[in-house]
């Protein structure tokens, strides 16, 4: 067996009962996401005349699955998972695209292409289900019919998601966020959360390892489900206002895109890369939902989409699906890196997964040491004749062209990693990454003096350097702890990927391309720093094809029979069961960690996002707005540009900005702080102190304890200061001398 591919049966099993294999399979599917198409088509005007919520199911139908579920309809879907997969990534990237042309040509009529989008995908539906015949399907349930393990009672696992599901809302119910120390959320959110946790990966891993193990369970998705809402759905219904302060910066841009109906010739870096704010301000105008309202749950959206996108692309790397479930699975467990709140790099990770499914599934070269029909292996994966790759390749194109209108950086660790696959002759044609980096180079080419002005280029060949973070040091107990618990996550992640990549590679089993798609993001660190993030990205990136090989080598077939968990002995494994949920549920823990372990700073006030706004509505164009710290919802609104005008991102502030780092600030310097401040030349001037700020520079250590209670007082006290704006823990002060 070669190394360099594995052959691939299909995904569903098929029933003891069934007739000979005929062309129904397919054809089911196709009607399955005809009908689908269909039926979103239908809703969207509908739901324009119905109002909510149907209106916002509608529009997110629109913007998530009909299209792809109408052109993928028009032939036989042989793969149902890729199938339903690849209408995601199709739908995603029309909904982004028509979104970034209509901002760049400044004709915004979100609801006349919405409802002409909807006829279009009716039409094309239609013909789909003309092709596939006139049985009606059940799109619900079209490839995701799971054999249920034999031997497992059929109430079992959903007894568990059920119970578990209860103990989540109790521990929502019992937990004060207010009361987030430096040791994160994990230290104060209620112990039923951990069971729920708990029952989560222990369902899982004895779903996953129970008897009839070549046929999971079909509570898998669930418990997928599940974790997402345990990991990333936590907070926001916790929380009054979305995570993070930089995420107020994005629904600024948001605004802007929906007030003024387009993006202009600005210098703000954010609207030269405007597809994934203008795919925001087109659904948020289609489904009436507040910008808001999305950035809360976008982490949710952006995990379980990435979620069907990896499944699929981890079944054209395995045959067994149990691999596809615990890659994703394990991915969640790890993936501590914050990159999926309403954020450029969250669309563009998803987009990158979408556009390795293509590269993987129709442009993989024939294996040279078999027949290229070898039994098992799924059409397309590595044998796609002409056509086929032709419509690949363009789709490959269009996937990269709308990325790299979304990101900086993330088109450029794609690119890597085809480009790796392309000269290790895994990928055909050999030209791919030539129109890639062209692509790349002439839209980067007018915005290079911008980028060069807020990022470097080119840090140097110190990897070290580069690999360093963002962080200069830990300022509290807390701020180390969480630092510890992601450093020793990843460096495990990595050294279990190394030690599966050679076990397999030992083996012969085939380990080349996921090695190389986990390998492949390092070359980042030759050249850039990206602001102290570069390793983040690095992890982000090779995190899936890590747990693919960790999954793979743990799911490899043992040479010695009648092991625990074999049809032979008809037993759950409970060691390995027991073993590998304790793994998984360790993993969630520290990314749980990792990402909220500093919710006491990121954790956004109702009352500084008011006082923002007061600000931003009262303030005269042209004003400087300063703050302490950066921990500020500030930027969010659609005038935000008319704002700190000689600042690229965000807001002065007097930690960084005004070098008072480590400082006892007090009246002795507020002199340097007025000087620092009229500096930008505002037709107005404001300082905002805030309970976030103190809250931020205690955890990173930036400034001495009770040092911003000193500053307000010593303004309080200064002439030529008054207070503007009075809220719960925030103030804003205007420099009137």
């Amino acid at each position: 067996m070669s190394r360099l591919a594995t052959p691939s049966p299909p995904i569903l099993r098929r029933a003891a009962s069934a007739a000979p294999r005929t062309d129904a399979g397919p054809r089911r599917h196709q009607r399955a996401l005809s009908w689908t198409g269909l039926l979103v088509a239908l809703a969207v005007p509908v739901g324009m005349v119905a109002g909510q919520p149907l209106r916002a199911l509608a529009a997110l139908g629109l913007a998530c699955l009909g299209p792809g579920a109408a052109l993928v309809g028009l032939r036989r879907v042989r793969q149902p998972l890729a199938g339903w997969a690849l209408a995601l990534l199709v739908s995603v990237c029309g909904w982004t695209a028509t979104a970034t042309l209509a901002a760049w040509t400044g004709r915004w009529y979100p609801s006349a292409l919405a409802l002409a989008g909807a006829a279009v995908v009716g039409i094309v539906s239609l013909v789909g289900l003309v092709r596939a015949g006139r049985r009606p399907a059940r799109p619900w349930r079209a490839g995701f019919r799971l054999a249920t393990a034999p031997g497992v009672r059929a109430a079992t696992h959903p007894a568990v998601l059920a119970t578990a599901v209860a103990l989540w809302l109790v521990a929502l119910a019992g937990t004060d966020v207010t009361r987030v120390g430096q040791y994160g959320l994990l230290a104060t959110v209620h112990p039923a959360f951990f069971g729920a946790l708990a029952l989560c990966v222990a369902g899982f891993a004895v779903g996953l390892l129970g008897p009839g193990r070549r046929v999971p369970s079909r509570s898998l998705p669930g418990y997928l489900v599940l974790l997402v809402l345990l990991l990333h759905g936590t907070t926001p219904l916790l929380l009054d206002q979305p995570q993070y302060a930089w995420t107020f910066k994005h629904l600024g841009v948001v605004e802007f895109i929906q007030t003024s109906g387009g993006v202009g010739a600005s210098g703000d870096i954010y609207q030269q890369w405007p597809a994934l704010f203008a795919a925001t301000a087109q659904l948020a105008d289609v489904s009436g939902v507040g910008v808001t309202a999305l950035a809360d749950w976008s982490a949710v959206f952006f995990n379980l989409a990435g979620a069907l996108v990896l499944l699929a692309v981890a079944g054209t790397l395995h045959a067994d699906r149990r691999v596809g479930y615990l890659t994703v699975f394990g991915f969640l467990c790890i993936n501590w890196i914050e990159e999926d709140y309403l954020s450029p790099q969250a669309l563009a990770f998803l987009l990158s997964l979408g556009a390795l499914l293509v590269v993987l599934r129709w442009l993989r070269r024939p294996v040279p040491d078999r027949p290229a029909a070898a039994p098992g292996e799924r059409p397309g994966t590595a044998t796609a004749g002409g056509r086929v790759r032709v419509t690949a390749i363009a789709g490959l194109l269009g996937v990269f062209a709308v990325l790299t209108a979304g990101h900086q950086l993330s088109p450029y660790l794609l690119l890597a990693q085809i480009t790796a696959l392309v000269l290790l002759r895994q990928v055909r044609p050999g030209w791919l990454p030539l129109p890639l980096a062209a692509m790349l180079l002439a839209y980067l080419a007018p915005r290079y003096g911008m980028v060069s002005g807020s990022f470097s280029i080119f840090d140097g060949l110190n990897l070290f350097a580069n690999a360093s973070g963002n962080a200069d040091g830990w300022g509290s107990d807390g701020q180390a702890f969480s630092a510890i618990v992601v450093r020793v996550l990843a460096l495990a992640v990595w050294t279990g990927a190394a030690l599966a990549a050679w076990y397999g590679w030992r083996r012969s089993h085939p380990v080349t391309v996921p090695a190389v798609l986990a390998a492949a993001p390092f070359l980042l660190l030759a050249a850039q720093n990206y602001g102290g993030e570069a390793i983040y990205r690095v992890f982000l990136f090779s995190a899936p094809w890590c747990a693919y090989l960790i999954a793979a080598a743990l799911l490899a077939p043992r040479d010695h029979a009648g092991r625990p968990g074999s049809a032979r002995t008809g037993r759950v494994p409970v060691a390995a069961a027991a073993v590998l949920a304790a793994v998984l549920g360790v993993a969630a823990l520290a990314t749980m960690q990792g990402r909220h372990g500093q919710l006491m700073v990121d954790r956004q006030s109702t009352a500084e996002v008011r006082a923002a706004r007061h600000l931003y509505a009262t303030a005269a164009p042209g004003s400087t707005i300063a703050t302490v710290s950066s921990n500020f919802p500030g930027r969010l609104s659609a005038d935000y540009g008319e704002f700190n005008r000689s600042v690229a991102v965000g807001e002065p502030d007097l930690v960084e900005g005004a070098g008072l780092r480590h400082a006892l600030l007090g009246p002795e310097h507020v002199p340097q702080i007025e000087e620092f401040l009229r500096g930008f030349a505002g037709t107005e001037t404001y300082l905002v102190v805030s309970d976030g700020m103190r809250r931020q520079v205690a955890y990173f250590g930036h400034l001495p304890d009770g040092a911003v209670d000193r500053l307000a007082q010593a303004l309080d006290a200064a002439p030529g200061w008054s207070v503007a704006h009075r809220d719960d823990g925030v103030v804003v002060y205007r420099l009137t001398g």
